[in-house]
């Protein structure tokens, strides 16, 4: 998952010198932990999500509703049940990383990606579950 970041992170400084964008970091920690993130328009996306806790959730929307220029988001939890959900549709390239770490036993991790890309780019999806 560093990878896919470190990825992410190159292709929007290669492309956000042209183009203004838009950028998210969240982090949490706490019994329960709910983000939404909703980044929208005509720009480059790029945010970054993490949660520590006993409940984890998160949700992360790209371009749904004003397609982007290109979109990366990571999500990273720590918890005993943990629910991520990413939304991207861009004109370029979508990247997605979710990592989840159960602590409890069995595993309660759940993760969902849709992405659509207008111009054939490239769509990247990256989930490991523990």
């Amino acid at each position: 998952m560093r990878k896919l970041l470190l990825a992410s992170a190159a292709v929007f400084a290669l492309s956000s010198a042209a183009h203004a964008a838009n950028t998210a970091t969240t982090f949490q920690v706490g019994g329960v932990n709910v983000s939404t993130v909703n980044q929208q328009g005509h720009v480059n996306d790029s945010s970054l999500t993490t949660q520590i806790g006993f409940v984890n959730s998160a949700s992360t929307m790209q371009g749904t509703t004003s397609i982007s220029l290109n979109n990366a988001q990571g999500t990273l939890q720590i918890g005993a049940v943990n629910s991520a959900t990413a939304g991207q549709a861009a004109l370029g390239n979508n990247l997605s990383g979710i990592g989840q770490f159960s602590i409890g036993n069995p595993p309660a991790n759940s993760a969902s990606v849709g992405q659509f890309s207008a111009f054939g780019g490239l769509n990247l999806s990256l989930v490991t579950q523990q």
